[in-house]
This record gives structure tokens, sequence and C-alpha cells, in this order.
């Protein structure tokens, strides 16, 4: 009885071990094989062949061939001849390298126009022009940086011409005090005297670079000192005369004294108040 219930035991215990197992291994996930496919040719570079898959990409092989397409389409820059070539080729060269560059073939055809726009005081030289784009066009320039090397000359030109303009303000100003410190009281009047010598001279003040010229005002002063003491040598003209030489004429003239009359008289005194003003703004 014994020895019965025991063999039953063991067999029945194997039996449910076995069945464990079976499960078990029936149940366990497993890693999935690589499939074998197909093996990659060997005309096929391995950046192209998906070895997971077993498969080329054929995708990727096109992209690459249209791009190494474009790249052999494109033509190599032509060797620059050395110092000893001859003019025909070096003029073949500069011809090839305009094809490249986009520079036009004839130098007519580079359009370069005088800007709308030049900064102050710069001028349009189309001789000057002309030869730049000449030497544009022998060396295979671009019409966009020829434009803008024009550009560039420009700008430099115009804040050339401003520093300068400065320069002679502040000149021209120093001048000016050191006048007026010489002149003292009389300043006022030695400016007056010296525009009307200058203007005797024939010089038009309002143009001339002599009228900023410190040594010229002085001898322009000399000049209308020496005609004024001469009465032959100048007529008397109202406009060129100084501030007080206007007040006395009005002063004296029948105007003024009431000679002709009430309305002239107040014509004469308006005139005067005018010329007070002005010499004491002055």
């Amino acid at each position: 009885m014994s020895e019965q219930v025991e063999q039953t035991t063991t067999t029945e215990t194997a039996t449910g071990l076995a069945q464990v197992a079976a499960a078990t291994q029936e149940t366990t996930t497993q890693p999935d094989p690589i499939p074998s496919g197909e093996q990659r040719p060997e005309w096929l570079p391995e950046k192209f062949w998906n070895a997971k898959e077993g498969k080329a990409e054929y995708d990727k092989l096109a992209v690459s061939y249209q791009h190494l397409e474009k790249q052999a389409s494109k033509k190599a820059a032509p060797v620059k001849p050395g110092a000893d070539a001859t003019d025909e080729q070096k003029a073949a060269y500069y011809a090839e390298l305009r094809k490249i560059t986009g520079a036009p073939e004839k130098p007519e055809e580079y359009g370069l126009k005088a800007p709308e726009n030049l900064p102050e005081g710069v001028e349009w030289n189309g001789e000057l022009a002309n030869r730049a784009v000449s030497i544009a066009h022998k060396y295979g320039v671009p019409p966009e940086a020829l434009q803008e090397l024009v550009a560039l000359n420009n700008e430099n030109i115009g804040s050339l011409i401003a520093n300068s303009k400065a320069a002679k303000e502040a000149e021209w100003e120093k001048a000016q005090e050191q006048l007026n410190l010489e002149w003292g009281e009389a300043a006022k009047v030695n400016w007056q005297r010296a525009n009307r010598g200058a203007i005797a001279l024939g010089i038009d003040t309002t143009k001339s670079e002599l009228a900023r010229n410190p040594e010229f005002i002085k001898a322009a002063l000399a000049v209308d000192k020496m005609l004024r003491e001469d009465a032959g040598l100048v007529a008397g003209d109202p406009d060129s005369a100084t501030y007080d030489e206007q007040i006395a004429r009005i002063q004296k003239g029948d105007d003024f004294q009431g000679k002709n009359g009430p309305k002239k008289q107040e014509e004469a005194l308006e005139r005067l108040r005018h010329l007070f003003h002005a010499k004491n703004a002055g």
C-alpha cells in the first residue's frame, strides 16, 4: 500500500514538472532571428545596404547619384596662365573665367550708370567709370561686385569731402576769432570795409576762397582805407558803405533834415532805425 502511493506521487510530480517546463518554453518570448534575405552585392557600397532587412536602399542610391551628376556637371575653374603666357593665352583664360563669374562678354553690357543719390559733394565721372568697367571686364569681375565697388568708392569720397569741409569751417571760425581779437572794437566796421575793399578788387566775396583767407582780408581792408582816403578813386556807393558811413550820410541829408517834407523825413528815420539795429545786432 505504501509502495503504491509513493510510486504514484513520484510519477505525478515528474509529470507536473515536465508540464510546467513545457508550458514555460512555449510562452517565453524569444528574440526574432535576423532574416537572412539577400546578400549585399560587391558593387553596392555598404551605406546603401539595409543589413537588418537584407535589402538595398535604392532611394538613397538615387539621391547620391543625382548629387554626383550635379557636381560632375560643374565646370572646373580654368588654370591661370603663368607670367610667360602670351596675350592670347591670357585673353582665353579670362574669357573662360567670365563664363564662371557671370561677367558679360562685352564691357558695355555692364550697364554701369550714375547712382541716383550721390553723396553730397560727389560728382559722377563718366570717363573714370568707363575705365573701371574696362578693368572689371578684363579680369572677369561680376557686375554685382563692380556696382558695390563703385558705391564704396563714392561713399569714401563723400566722407573725405565732408571731413575736409568740416576742417575748413573750423579753420574759418578760428580765423574770425583771431581777427576780432586783433581788431577789437573796430571789428564790426573793419569786416564791412574789408568786404568793400575785396569787391573793389573784383572779388566775389560770396564764392571766392580768398574771402576766407585772413591775409587777404587784411589786404582788402588796407585797400578800402587807401581808396577812401583818395576820394577820386571810388564813388560814394551807399550799398558798399559801412553802417556808420550810411548813418552819417542819412543824418546829413535833406530828407532827414525835413527839407523834402514830413513823409521823406519819416522814411529817413525808418532807414536810420534799421541801420542802428543791424549795427548793434552784428
